[in-house]
């Protein structure tokens, strides 16, 4: 074998082991589960609180793997899940609306294991949004900043293949209220309106199909 077909056997070996090792890094799962749904506290002449109800839920994800023990991914979350209203002076709730949550996630992962293990925990931070919407006519649909902490476990069943679990608490932030109080400086003086954050809370169980690449 000449040397000019050494190197250019040398080459295309690298270039081939390069794209292998990349294309072990690129993760798609998708996945479905339950979710716990909150409810916000109003301030209306009718109703005082909404509730949304308890939902399945499904999504996707695509991730790449960081090294050992990090990762990120895009989140796609879906829910849709009955919201009824608790009347001001009492009485039974009363169903005004379903409401679809499509979550958009940007997670930063943390495995406690490396790449080629066959269990591998992992802790999630995300940032995103999401985006609300309701089937009644004058009720327009709104995107609103949320965020996400949770944790699980991805079981690596081959190279291509594997398993994943989590639980996951995603806030959505609705809005600021002036009713928070007033909160007045001790040090250097002066008093002002304190404001009360709502957010719609969620917290979803999931078990999904990985393919890696």
């Amino acid at each position: 074998m000449t040397v000019k077909k050494m190197l250019l056997l040398a080459f295309a070996s690298l270039l081939f082991s390069s794209a292998f090792a990349f294309a072990q890094k690129v993760e798609i799962t998708g996945y479905g589960g339950g979710q716990i749904n909150g409810g916000l506290d109003l301030s209306t002449t009718l109703f005082k609180r909404l509730e949304v109800a308890n939902s399945s839920n499904y999504g996707a994800i695509l991730g790449y793997l960081v090294g050992d023990h990090y990762g990120v991914e895009f989140q796609w979350n879906r829910s849709q899940a009955d919201t009824r209203a608790e009347p001001l002076f009492g009485g039974p709730s009363i169903k005004i609306f379903t409401l679809t949550s499509d979550q958009y996630m940007g997670n930063f992962l943390f495995h406690f294991t490396n790449t080629e293990a066959k269990m591998r925990p992992f802790l999630l931070f995300g940032l995103g949004a999401n985006n609300l919407s309701a089937d009644r006519s004058g009720v327009d649909s709104a995107t609103k900043f949320a965020y996400a902490l949770g944790g699980g476990a991805k079981y690596n069943m081959g190279k291509h293949f594997g398993l994943r679990g989590q639980i996951r608490w995603s806030p959505t932030y609705i809005t600021t209220t002036s009713n928070g109080g007033i909160w007045c400086d001790p040090f250097w003086g002066g008093c002002w309106v304190s404001g009360e954050s709502h957010y719609l809370n969620a917290v979803d169980f999931t078990g999904g199909i990985t393919f890696r690449f």
